[in-house]
């Protein structure tokens, strides 16, 4: 016969099942972003556990002898304090979207606030064990709320009154999917809670929270499947490059007439060059840094012979011992030749530096070109140099890198890789 408790029970189990399935899928998806990927198979797993102690609480409810006693105390402590590490989780994963690597090192006080909210919401869940602030059992091993329960309430409201400030004010940074799951995943439990505090017979919060999994776990995958879609379309139209094809026949046939030599020499460069492209276009996975150094040396020993002096190369190779999207050194560097240096009548210098830190491997393309006003550089990225964007795209959804542009006008361009090791 069922009984309110046995479908609770059921519900919880079968959203646990989901969130569980939903973990391997982000596991295996490569796609997303790393350390998107990391908090949102965190977020699934979490909150499958949640739901899995929050079944057994009401399971092992005035369960007789030594394992009621145990199973009741341990599964409660676990939901509640499941609960703030979820919000904890949540609040890292909406900042993920809304700051980049840089600006998560000075979040503002706020943000550093949700931390120490979810902290203290922990110390107070750890002492409940002890004093019994929330809650407590009688001798039948039944779960009963105590007089500060609303209390434990307070670390989660601070945490998502400060979510949703950020999600409103940081709203057109998110596609509107991810809007709407991250704004249903504070609603939704809001709701919850609230009735929960009138209520009890039926966890609202936890199927909330399951709800909004659901929601969250179907976006990223609609992000995944869109991301993928654009990188391959930014490649394609990042490789047909018809003005530099002629202006290299052009230069090939000149050469034939002056210096057959160097007329043949040009031809097998312009062939790698050609090979690399294509082959970049199959290319699924990341090469060595090397292989793509090679292409780019390819395609600057064309452009010096096509403008003589005008192009200096200096190179700074620290490392190659690291792997890198393809097709990603290539455009920047094409970047700083067509808007850089080439812009000026002198010409100038293009320099490609590697390095490595504690935790990166560093990639540098620096030129002394005419530059651009940088503090409009992600406007410029994504609607100027599809070839630049599309670097960006990749090396933050294939590596969980970071790219960094940094320009003064008159003065030169510098753009920054950074690749976890």
């Amino acid at each position: 016969m069922f009984t309110i408790k046995s479908i609770h029970i059921s519900l919880e189990l079968w959203g646990a099942i989901f969130c569980l399935i939903a973990s391997i899928c982000i596991f295996y998806s490569r796609s997303i972003k790393k350390r998107r990927r990391i908090l949102i198979l965190l977020l699934q797993l979490s909150t499958a556990f949640l739901l899995c102690m929050d079944a057994c609480a009401w399971g092992f409810r005035g369960y007789p002898g030594d394992i009621g006693f145990y199973m009741v105390r341990i599964s409660n402590f676990l939901v509640f304090l499941l609960s703030d590490v979820i919000l904890l989780l949540f609040h890292d994963y909406v900042c993920s979207y809304v700051f980049d690597d840089r600006q998560r090192k000075d979040l503002p006080a706020c943000a550093r606030l949700v931390y120490a909210a979810g902290i203290t919401g922990i110390i107070l869940v750890i002492l409940s064990q002890f004093f019994n602030f929330y809650y407590y059992f009688d001798h039948a091993n039944i779960y009963h709320r105590n007089w500060m329960f609303p209390l434990s309430m307070i670390p989660a409201i601070i945490q998502i009154i400060i979510d949703l400030f950020f999600l409103v004010k940081y709203r057109k940074k998110l596609k509107k999917e991810m809007f709407i799951s991250m704004i249903s995943y504070i609603i939704l439990p809001c709701i919850a809670m609230w009735v929960q505090i009138f209520y009890y017979g039926v966890s609202f919060i936890n199927i909330a929270i399951n709800i909004s999994m659901i929601f969250l776990f179907i976006t990223a995958m609609i992000d995944q499947g869109r991301t993928n879609y654009e990188l391959k379309i930014d490649i394609m139209i990042s490789q047909i490059k018809p003005h530099f094809i002629y202006n290299s026949l052009t230069t090939i046939k000149h050469l034939c007439k002056k210096d057959p030599e160097l007329a043949a020499e040009t031809i097998d460069e312009f062939a790698k060059y050609v090979r690399g492209n294509l082959s970049a276009l199959s290319e699924k996975k990341c090469i060595p840094f090397e292989q793509e150094l090679e292409h780019v040396k390819s395609y600057l020993s064309i452009e010096q012979k096509r403008f003589g002096k005008r192009i200096h190369v200096e190179y700074d190779i620290e490392t190659v011992d690291f792997w890198i999207p393809p097709l990603t050194l290539q455009p920047i560097v094409e970047n700083a030749v067509k808007h850089g240096i080439t812009k000026k009548i002198e010409g100038g210098t293009i320099r490609i530096s590697t390095s490595k830190e504690k935790d990166y491997y560093i990639v540098l393309v620096e030129d002394n070109g005419v530059g651009f006003d940088s503090t409009h550089q992600n406007r410029n990225i994504s609607e100027k140099h599809i070839g630049i964007r599309n670097v960006k795209k990749r090396i933050e959804n294939m590596l969980g890198g970071t790219m960094y542009v940094r320009s003064i006008p008159g003065k030169g361009t510098a753009v920054e890789i950074l690749l976890p090791k």
